[in-house]
């Protein structure tokens, strides 16, 4: 059997007598106590006999199934007036616990109480008993049953007794200092209850129980209705909450037509100013009123043009609308995505990278909330990955003798190539806007061939330029000749600072090692730079030579100059001829010495890790056949993305190809770059030969705003290509 039970908790206090002298301000003030006292325990008395009362109603409510149609709370917010639904009412009153009782005074009406005590707390509970029936118990003690009476409470001297229904002598329970109170009532609106919490030990929460709450009547519907644009009719659903089998519902309209049906009102002829009061009666004294208004709906996006740039973004899309409403992205556009969204109808789309060479668009639809109505559509376009081409300009044969065109490089107007073939030297500078128009470079060597070295002039390269009164701001020519490595031939570079119609500067650099001078690489500028000879004769190192304000040496004497310094190559294999080549966002040490290298030659490749100092070691790196004899690297950016070019020649050395891939990973990752090509672009040397050496060149220029890279195979001659 289900147990249910109510408790009231009155505190105790005894209020005791203590003698004072005999002053009339100290008796006044006693008297005015006293006043007080008997006031306040009246009023406590006056709300345990109302909350008594009220136990007894909700009690009978519990077991009769009545239910609570409202609750009222009183003016001085103490409790609640609550009404059931046979018409029947009760105040509930709550408040503070009483504080803990002085000394009480001995009760003269009935049987003489005993002196108050602190701590003790007489309880008035109704439960159920052993056999289900409701009854009264005070202090634990079952006195009787719900229905035979209710006990009687009187208060004398601040001390409670209690009148058992049937009896006439009351019987004293302690002292009455506080109410006897509920602690709180919870309406639940949602779930449809009322609980009554009652205090319990120490002032904290207690037994509680719950009675049903009428349900709410209530007319659901929309205050505001947006009007689809141009139209002048609407359905609107509504909803009765509480209704029952005589309720109805019904319009009133102005500026427009309606009919009631089930769970929705049809309204047409919809004018201007239109408005509509519903109302639902359930025939039983209920009535729920709402005024419904017409709206016409607004909404747009800016014409703007919504497109994302192919290496991905952002586009934002603006726009109004008083309609809610959801985006829907198609399926196959899972390269977009909605990142924000702005109350004001500003929302942004973020588009990941277009690798595709295509344009690629996505028909955004903002679509009516709840339904499949498409509102407004937005394209979103991505342009198309930029895709490297190269266009053939023109194509001549070698300009000097068979296998004599090792190394060439260009400018903003000539492709110069070098005649490594003995004799005092010689460059052709050819035009890129007519290759039929040539020219000599002034060239004047320093030395006879049998003390300069194998050839006079070997490798020419540019030394980019800043100042406007060095070479007219153009950049400036640099060549080397090849040193033989018997002990007197010297590596002497000359530097072009005005220009190729007049002579040169020289620079010797002493050093008597073998082959120097048959291919290097430039970092830097002609302010500042260096240049990087690759000599295999001489503990595979590479020699480094300042530039500093187109002077070649730290010296500066022509006649006296030396190297910078050098590093170590762990590379295999002499009478090879290589370059090297090191990444111009490459970072160096204190000794200038760089983190990272790449050394090809005309046998095979390496990539090489600082290890300490001017000390290297060669990194993991299988052979790579599209890396094998690959001369000329060359950085440069192209509408905005990083690239490397360089010559690849065949390993027959019959042909040659240009290469250029993405410079994806940057000096961070050199070697990773070259081992992943990406983007690779390939283009063929308009010729065929076979030289004994079997090297080629590669070198990039922007001349009229046009990105030119020249390419160069040994005994094949020169191709100029253009960037599309």
């Amino acid at each position: 059997m289900k147990k249910v039970f109510f408790a009231l908790f009155m505190g105790l206090a005894v209020y005791a007598c203590t003698p004072v002298a005999y002053d009339d301000t100290a008796i006044k003030e006693q008297i005015d106590n006293l006043d007080d006292r008997l006031t306040k325990v009246e009023e406590d008395l006056a709300t345990l006999e109302l909350n008594v009362a009220a136990m007894k109603t909700l009690a009978e409510a519990l077991k009769t199934g009545k239910y609570i149609v409202s609750y009222v709370a009183l003016e001085d917010e103490s409790g609640y007036t609550i009404t059931f639904n046979d018409g029947s009412s009760i105040v509930v009153k709550h408040g503070e616990k009483g504080a803990t009782g002085e000394t009480g005074a001995t009760g003269e009406t009935g049987a003489t109480g005993e002196a108050g005590k602190d701590g003790v707390t007489p309880t008035v509970t109704v439960k159920e008993n052993a056999e289900g029936v409701l009854c009264w118990y005070i202090n634990g003690v079952e006195v009787c049953t719900v229905y035979e009476g209710t006990p009687q409470f009187s208060s004398v001297d601040g001390n409670l007794y209690v009148t058992y229904p049937g009896e006439t002598e009351p019987v004293w329970i302690g002292a009455l200092t506080g109410k006897s109170i509920f602690d709180n009532v919870i309406v639940n609106e949602e779930e449809g209850t009322v609980t009554f919490v009652f205090v319990g030990e120490n002032g904290q929460p207690g037994d509680s129980f719950v009675l049903p709450l009428a349900a709410k009547f209530e007319l659901v519907i929309a205050s505001n209705v947006g009007l689809a644009q141009g139209a002048t009719s609407v359905e609107i659903p509504y909803e009765v909450k509480g209704a029952n089998a005589t309720t109805v519902v019904d319009v009133l309209t102005v500026a427009c037509n309606a009919v009631v049906e089930p769970k929705v009102i049809k309204v047409s002829d919809i004018a201007a100013g239109a408005q509509l009061l519903a109302f639902a009666d359930n025939g039983e004294g209920k009535t729920s009123i709402k005024k419904v208004t017409f709206e016409s709906e607004s909404y747009s996006v800016e014409a703007v043009d919504y497109t994302v740039p192919a290496e991905g973004g952002s586009v934002v899309v603006k726009g109004i609308s008083n309609v809610p409403f959801e985006v829907v992205i198609p399926a196959e556009a899972a390269w977009l995505t909605q990142v924000t969204t702005k109350s004001a109808f500003e929302l942004t789309f973020a588009a990941e990278a277009n690798t595709a060479a295509e344009v690629r668009e996505a028909v955004v639809s903002f679509v009516r909330q709840g339904t499949e109505e498409v509102l407004i559509t937005v394209t979103i376009a991505q342009e198309a990955a930029k895709v490297l081409s190269v266009e053939k300009v023109w194509s001549i044969a070698a300009v000097f003798g068979s296998g004599q065109d090792r190394n060439m490089t260009m400018d903003s107007e000539y492709v110069y190539v070098a005649q490594a073939a003995g004799g005092n030297g010689a460059i052709k500078a050819v035009s890129i806007a007519d290759p039929s128009q040539t020219k000599d470079v002034k060239v004047a060597t320093k030395v006879s061939v049998s003390t300069n070295g194998t050839h006079a002039i070997t490798c020419v390269r540019m030394l980019p330029n800043n100042d406007p009164a060095v070479n007219g701001g153009k950049d400036v020519l640099v060549a080397s000749n090849l040193t033989i490595g018997d002990g007197t031939a010297k590596l002497t570079v000359y530097v072009w600072t005005n220009g190729i119609d007049a002579d040169p500067n020289y620079f010797v650099i002493d050093s008597g090692t073998r082959r120097l001078g048959d291919k290097f690489t430039v970092k830097g500028t002609y302010q500042a730079g260096e240049l990087h000879f690759f000599d295999f004769n001489d503990g595979n190192t590479v020699i480094r030579v300042s530039v500093t304000d187109g002077v070649a040496g730290l010296w500066g004497n022509p006649d006296l100059a030396y190297a910078t310094g050098r590093y170590a190559m762990p590379i295999a294999g002499a009478n090879n001829i290589g370059e090297c080549t090191i990444h111009p966002d490459a970072t160096f040490d204190g000794d200038g010495n760089p983190n990272a290298a790449l050394l090809t030659t005309n046998a095979g490749n390496g990539f090489f890790t600082q290890e300490a100092g001017n000390a290297y070691v060669s990194s993991a790196w299988a052979a790579d056949p599209d890396l094998t004899q690959t001369f000329g690297y060359n950085f440069f950016n192209y509408e905005g993305t990083d690239y490397i070019a360089y010559v690849k020649v065949a390993s027959d050395r019959s042909s040659a190809t240009l290469n250029i891939i993405e410079d994806v990973y940057g000096a961070a990752d050199f070697k990773g770059t070259l081992e992943e090509k990406a983007g690779l672009v390939t283009a063929p040397i308009d010729g065929s030969g076979s030289a004994g050496h079997g090297l080629g060149d590669c070198a990039t220029a922007v001349a009229d705003g046009v990105r030119y890279i020249a390419l160069q195979g040994q005994n094949m001659g020169v191709t100029l290509f253009r960037l599309n």
